[in-house]
């Protein structure tokens, strides 16, 4: 598995079994250096230019897909609209508690923070999920 990063992320990316290289100007060469024959798969969570780039990476018979841009079936990939589906949900959940699977969380914001996370969210240099909890006992002020 090759994943893009930032050089700060890097370690990150070794941690999950994959083997950095750094995004931005470049990042096909590097790619290919890796993967001369091109890769199998790619899973595009930008869109536009990097959807592209992706296909033009793969190997003969590779796949692509993308949750971000649905031109990408102009490529040759699919595009997957994420929805959220109790069933799904609740398995995943079955599958994280069973250890099967692992959510790295980078930062836990109370729902008065809400938007303090989306802010966060919205500079795109996150590394896992950001959670937005809330306290059922103690409903946020203004809100009900």
């Amino acid at each position: 598995m090759i994943g893009t990063a930032s050089e700060s992320n890097h370690d990150f990316v070794r941690s999950l079994g994959g083997e950095p290289v750094t995004y931005g100007e470049g990042l096909a060469e590097r790619v290919r250096g890796l993967a001369p024959e091109g890769v199998d798969a790619a899973f595009d969570t930008i869109g536009g230019e990097t959807t592209k780039v992706s296909a033009n990476l793969l190997a003969p018979e590779g796949r692509l897909i993308s949750i971000a841009d649905p031109e990408v079936v102009d490529y040759g990939g699919r595009y997957h609209f994420v929805r959220p589906d109790a069933g799904d949900l609740l398995h995943l959940t079955e599958l994280a508690e069973q250890g099967a699977i692992s959510v790295h969380v980078e930062r836990t914001y109370p729902l008065e923070q809400a938007a303090e996370a989306h802010r966060h969210s919205q500079k795109g240099r996150t590394r896992g999920k950001l959670v937005v909890t809330v306290d059922w006992d103690q409903p946020p002020s203004g809100l009900l």
